[in-house]
């Protein structure tokens, strides 16, 4: 197996930018940490070794050393990659969250997400200073990390994995090894340009732990591009700091602000699973999506996990209607005949760990818990619309309290 070789990472002089900050009335009094002397901290570390601006709609550009690269051109045009252009990034959540997120009428895609997650790779090498051949490896385990998603991503695996035995983990192996028809050009370029197929599986599994765990663990290139992805669409103000930031601090360890921007992340992550995913709307997303799929399973097939999200809807009449409705909330609640049940999950802080990418998973944890939504209940899960910001800096702060 191919390792990298550990480069003491370059330094760069930081200058201060200026940043905006957002009034919003306190919710609470307590926090665990000063956000406006961390979003200043955020601007000194954005503007080591590289970009300072990150486009989330177009995260790739000719900074990142990539477009004359044969092998990213030709993996970009394969149909499995293109195809993950009509994958809207959050699935089902993604119709119904805001009509126009941050005021744009563009919705993010796992085709967008892909190649952001792949900036952050590229970024991790140029710091690092690895091999040619790794940096190839590492970004194509980047850009392919989410290409076995289903249409409407999470919203529909349930289903797919329930009645034809396919889920993400296993498309996306089976599409890089060409198993599927939909992989076989994929497989064709990757061994024509010398990858290393098995390594690009390993590490997108998180079985190979090679590059200081930026796979395997939980501050990882996905995690940190995809939340902070979901924040941009929460929320009406700009990200109050950007995936570039946060994988530095995730390299520099040994900087005590690099430790503070990883900690505010992970209560982030908390706080979008919270508000986002594990909202009322978003239980309710998922529901209608698999409750629309099974109404409608005879006409499905195992191919139609490798389509696109117009061909699902064609075979479930009403679906996409449904989700864009003003009424979606009191509609698709009239399906549930019976409580919801869904996993809830927490992360959470232990202190007494030091701060080590070797230790994360130790660091950084997380909770599940089993609950359920009743049927005609409309509080028993945060609710969210285009009206509320969700992650502003005081709503964070109380959320933080949490992890006393």
């Amino acid at each position: 197996m191919t390792t990298h070789r550990t480069v003491a990472p370059k330094r760069h002089v930081c200058h201060l930018g200026s940043l905006r900050t957002q009034k919003a009335h306190s919710v609470r009094k307590n926090s665990l940490c000063d956000l406006e002397g961390s979003k200043v901290r955020m601007a000194n570390l954005s503007q080591r070794g590289g970009h300072s601006f990150y486009d989330f709609v177009e995260p790739l550009d000719p900074g990142t050393g990539i477009m004359g690269d044969g092998l990213y051109a030709e993996l970009a045009k394969t149909s499995a990659f293109q195809r993950l252009k009509q994958v809207r990034f959050l699935g089902g959540i993604d119709y119904i969250l805001v009509p126009a997120p941050n005021g744009s009428k563009s919705r993010y895609t796992r085709f967008q997400h892909s190649l952001g997650v792949a900036r952050l790779a590229l970024l991790y090498a140029r710091q690092r200073e690895i091999s040619y051949q790794d940096r190839r490896t590492l970004y194509v385990a980047a850009m392919l990390h989410d290409i076995g998603h289903a249409p409407l991503s999470h919203s529909l695996e349930p289903t797919f994995l329930k009645h034809f035995g396919i889920e993400h983990h296993k498309a996306t192996s089976d599409i890089i090894a060409g198993r599927v028809d939909i992989g076989i050009d994929v497989y064709q370029v990757l061994r024509w340009h010398g990858i290393n197929v098995e390594q690009v599986i390993a590490l997108i599994s998180g079985e190979d732990s090679s590059f200081d765990g930026l796979f395997s663990g939980p501050i990882n290139f996905d995690t940190i591009e995809g939340i902070l992805r979901s924040h941009s669409y929460a929320t009406a103000s700009a990200t109050v700091y950007g995936p570039e930031a946060i994988t530095r601090a995730a390299i520099y360890r040994d900087d005590p602000k690099s430790r503070e921007l990883i900690d505010t992340f992970w209560h982030y992550k908390n706080l979008m699973y919270k508000t986002v995913i594990n909202s009322e709307s978003g239980i309710l997303a998922d529901f209608i999506c698999q409750k629309f799929m099974e109404m409608n399973i005879r006409h499905f097939s195992e191919k139609d996990y490798y389509t696109t999200e117009d061909s699902a809807f064609r075979k479930m009449p009403g679906l996409r209607e449904l989700l864009t409705s003003k009424n979606f909330m009191y509609i698709s609640r009239s399906y549930a005949n019976e409580p919801i049940n869904y996993r809830a999950r927490s992360f959470f802080i232990d202190q007494s760990i030091p701060f080590k990418s070797e230790m994360d998973a130790l660091r950084y944890q997380q909770s599940k818990e089993q609950k359920s939504l009743l049927p005609h209940s409309a509080t028993q899960v945060g609710i969210f619309g285009p009206g509320w910001d969700l992650l502003n800096e005081h709503t964070l702060r109380a959320q933080q309290t949490l992890f006393r």
